[in-house]
C-alpha cells in the first residue's frame, strides 16, 4: 500500500470519524482535500505521562511511522499523575526511544484544585525509572509553556487535533475553539475510580482526570470534538492473558516498551486485580480508526464544588458533546498489538 494512499484514507478517516455524530451548533472540520499531495493529519498529544499515557505515546508513535498521522507536539501537564519534572523527562526519554526527536514537548499547568494521590504518583515514577533506564533527558521545563505550544500549532494548521488523556489545565489555557479535542475523561452512566488515598469528602462518582481540575474540565467542554469515558473505557480493561501475547509477539520499540510497562511488578499485580484499563490508547485509536468505540450526542455539565466536584453529568442545560458509551475490546487488542508492531 503506497504512503499517499494511506495519507488519503488517513486523512478521511480523522474527518469522518470527528465528524460521523456532529455536535449541534458547532462547525465540524473541513473534509480533507485529495485533489493535492494528501498530508497525515496533525495530532498533539497532551498528557499526565501516567503509565497508560506513555503506551499511547508509543502507539500513536507507530501510527505515525505508519503515515496515518502527523505527531507534530507532546504536551504534558504537571498536576495529573506525572510528577513535575519527572513527567517531561519521561516524555523526552519516550520520545528518544521511539526515535521521534523532531516532535516537539512542553509542560506546564503546575497547580490544580485536587491532588493526584502520591502514593500513585510515586509507584508510576518507580516504573518509569526502570523501563526507561539508562535515559539521560533532562528535568528542565520547556521554554515555552505548553498550552502556547498547543495554541501556536493550532495557529499554523487550523485541522490540527488534540488528543487529551490527562487532567485538561492545559486545554483551557490554550483557548480552544470547538472540535478541536478528543479527551479521555469522565464518567457518564457509570460509577467514578476514585481510589487509593483520595480524600473522603469526595463520593467517588468521579474520574480522575476530571477530578483533578474540574473547573477546567466544565470550561473544555466546549472544545470537545469527542469524549471518551469510564463508559466505554471499562470495556477494554488490560488483561493478563493480553499482556503474555503481547510478550510473545512483540517486534519492535515501541511494543517492548508497552510491555515493559504493563508486565512490570508494581503494575502486574494490579492488572490481576482487574482494576486497569487501557483508557487512553483507546481514546487516542477512536480518533484513527473507526468501528471499534460506539458514540451517542448528549448535553454534558461538570460538576465542580461538593462531593460530586469533577462529576461529569448529563443535564438538559449542559454542552453539546458527542461521547462514547461502549467499545470493542477484541478489534481493540487486535488493532493495537498490530500497530506496535508496525504493521498495517
Amino acid at each position: 500500500m503506497s504512503r499517499t494512499f494511506t495519507r488519503v484514507t488517513a486523512a478521511l478517516v480523522l474527518a469522518a470519524a470527528l465528524t460521523t455524530a456532529p455536535v449541534t451548533g458547532h462547525a465540524a472540520p473541513a473534509p480533507a482535500d485529495t485533489t493535492t499531495e494528501p498530508q497525515p493529519p496533525v495530532v498533539i498529544f497532551d498528557s499526565d505521562m501516567d503509565f497508560d499515557d506513555a503506551a499511547t505515546l508509543a502507539y500513536l508513535a507507530q501510527e505515525d511511522r505508519l503515515g496515518r498521522i502527523d505527531l507534530r507536539a507532546v504536551t504534558v501537564t504537571n498536576n495529573g499523575n506525572g510528577l513535575p519534572g519527572r513527567a517531561i523527562r519521561h516524555a523526552r526519554c519516550l520520545l528518544q526511544r521511539l526515535g521521534l526527536r523532531d516532535v516537539q514537548v512542553a509542560d506546564g499547568s503546575d497547580t490544580a484544585p485536587n491532588a493526584f494521590p502520591a502514593e500513585l504518583r510515586q509507584t508510576f515514577d518507580r516504573v518509569f525509572e526502570d523501563v526507561l533506564a539508562g535515559c539521560t533527558a533532562s528535568e528542565a521545563p520547556s521554554r515555552i509553556r505548553a498550552s502556547e505550544l498547543i495554541r501556536q500549532i493550532v495557529a499554523r494548521d487550523p485541522a490540527a487535533h488534540v488528543v487529551a488523556t490527562g487532567p485538561l489545565s492545559n486545554i483551557t489555557a490554550a483557548r480552544l475553539g470547538p472540535n478541536r479535542v478528543t479527551s479521555m475523561g469522565g464518567a457518564v452512566r457509570v460509577t467514578g475510580n476514585l481510589c487509593c488515598g483520595t480524600p473522603p469528602e469526595f463520593d467517588g462518582s468521579q474520574e480522575f482526570n476530571y477530578w483533578i481540575d474540574p473547573p477546567a474540565s466544565r470550561a473544555a467542554l466546549r472544545n470537545l470534538a469527542r469524549l471518551v469515558p469510564l463508559d466505554a473505557t471499562n470495556d477494554v480493561p488490560i488483561t493478563p492473558q493480553f499482556v503474555q501475547h503481547l510478550g510473545a509477539e512483540r517486534r519492535t520499540p515501541a511494543a517492548d516498551i508497552v510491555y515493559g510497562l504493563v508486565s512490570h511488578p508494581e503494575v502486574a499485580p494490579l492488572i490481576d486485580l482487574g482494576i486497569m484499563s487501557w483508557w487512553d490508547p483507546l481514546t487516542a485509536m477512536s480518533i484513527i480508526h473507526r468501528g471499534i468505540v460506539t458514540f451517542e450526542t448528549g448535553r454534558l455539565d461538570v460538576i465542580t464544588t461538593g462531593p460530586q466536584a469533577g462529576r461529569t453529568v448529563l443535564s438538559p442545560t449542559g454542552w453539546p458533546v458527542v461521547f462514547a458509551t461502549a467499545a470493542n475490546a477484541a478489534d481493540f487488542e487486535q488493532r493495537f498489538l498490530t500497530t506496535l508492531n508496525g504493521n498495517r
